[in-house]
């Protein structure tokens, strides 16, 4: 009886089912007419063949092979493979890699026997050597065994199915790895920001509750980024309440906005404040695709609100740019150039701003810089901590 190693049978990818129950058909009706090669009493190519064999009762022949020792025989198996079966380039990189240890052995022998005046590069070597097995680039290797490192089982079936090409799974890790690098980013912050001591009157919390205290029309103007989906949709009249009571009169309430919906935003911000106008802020650098309409939004609504109308002193346009915004605290975060170009159009050095929406307090930031008094909510206590790290 022939033996099986595991570490040898598993170096190769198994068939597929239907590919079995072909081999299968094939043997049962002509006979097992390949011979099963084996090393040192070990089955190295034909475990499908003697499996159905032993299963079958059918004869088969056998052939010994010589060679120097384990890795050799896994080289010459999977050089095999690559002679009899017709492989992906996914497959062709996963059955390579699976010399990459042997590579590197052979590079550590050169570089002991080559003696001082001799160096090879370990890495370079083992690399070059694994992409010319399987015929591939260098780039399709590495992103390959970045692939067998971190893709889930599901994803690299459907890689052996042809479902996924190696490009789109590739994507989809450094997706995630640069979710949890931004995630372990937010969570450092955060721990930062725990044990930070503020001057600023920033507080956890919903914004009507914690600063309940704060006198009536007191506020020289708000600046906010309400958060967008229609779930908070009942923020906008809370805002608005809250700037008809704590604003000063003629005092700015400015809130960007999505486009989704904004007429039942402007509708609730409009039963206790005046619409003053809509700016248009756009936003460079990489932009957001709105999947419920299929387009790409480049600019977004800045709502001015008054609390009393009264026509501003200074003259300026309605429309401004923004540098590519800024995500490492939140992901709604806007950019500083943005909210510093509406508190010098609307606010004097000095003056009490307000920022109920605080995230990771880009608004409070930008207001300390141009010299404002500045005051803030944030209702998540991660985001909230981050703020203060950053402050």
């Amino acid at each position: 009886m022939l033996e099986i190693k595991k570490e040898f049978k598993e170096l190769i990818p198994a068939l597929t089912a239907e590919e079995f129950k072909q081999l299968e058909d094939n043997c049962l009706a002509e006979g097992i007419r390949e011979k099963i090669i084996t090393w040192n009493g070990y089955i190295i190519d034909g475990h499908n063949r003697y499996e159905i064999a032993t299963r079958w009762n059918l004869d088969f022949e056998t052939e010994s092979k010589s060679f120097k020792d384990e890795n050799a025989v896994k080289e010459w198996m999977i050089n095999n493979q690559f002679g009899r079966r017709n492989l992906s380039n996914y497959q062709r990189s996963v059955l390579a890699l699976q010399l990459e240890e042997v590579f590197k052995e052979k590079a550590k022998q050169n570089l002991s026997e080559g003696g001082k005046g001799f160096q090879i590069s370990e890495k370079v070597n083992s690399v070059k050597q694994v992409s010319k097995v399987a015929q591939v680039s260098h780039d399709t290797i590495a992103k390959v065994k970045k692939i067998q490192e971190k893709a889930p089982d599901e994803i690299k079936a459907k890689l052996q199915t042809g479902e996924v090409s190696i490009n789109q799974a590739y994507k989809e890790i450094k997706k995630e790895e640069k979710k949890e690098k931004k995630e372990e980013e937010r969570r450092i912050l955060a721990e930062e920001g725990a044990k930070k001591e503020i001057e600023i009157d920033f507080r956890l919390g919903d914004f009507e509750e914690v600063f309940v205290d704060i006198p009536d029309g007191s506020v020289d103007c708000i600046i906010t980024d309400p958060p967008y989906p229609y779930e908070f949709i009942e923020v906008w009249t809370k805002l608005s309440r809250f700037a008809k009571r704590v604003l000063k009169p003629n005092g700015y309430c400015i809130a960007y906005s999505g486009q989704m919906y904004l007429p039942e935003v402007m509708q609730r911000m409009s039963e206790n404040l005046d619409y003053y106008w809509t700016f248009a802020v756009y936003h460079e650098g990489q932009t957001q695709i709105v999947n419920g309409i299929n387009l790409m939004c480049r600019w977004k609504p800045v709502l001015i609100f008054q609390n009393g109308k009264k026509k501003i002193d200074n003259t300026f346009q309605d429309y401004f740019i923004s540098e590519q915004r800024e995500k490492n605290g939140h992901d709604w975060q806007q950019s500083k150039s943005g909210v510093a170009y509406l508190i010098e159009m609307f606010t004097k050095p000095n003056d009490l701003i307000f920022e109920p929406f605080a995230g990771s307090g880009t608004t409070m930031i930008a207001a300390r810089e141009k010299n404002r008094r500045v005051m803030g909510a944030e209702i998540d206590e991660q985001t909230y901590n981050i703020a203060k790290a950053l402050l």
